[in-house]
């Protein structure tokens, strides 16, 4: 493999990474909606 796939290689799995950590750690710290205010019940 030469130097410019590893780079390619290197930066795309580190976004990946980089994204996936994020929107994780960003759902686990969303509050938890209020059930009075679901629209879901008044259906």
């Amino acid at each position: 493999m030469n130097s410019a796939a590893l780079t390619t290689m290197i930066i795309s799995f580190s976004v990946v990474i980089f994204m996936t950590c994020y929107y994780f750690i960003k759902v686990l710290r969303t509050p938890p909606k209020d059930p009075k205010h679901d629209s879901y019940l008044d259906t």
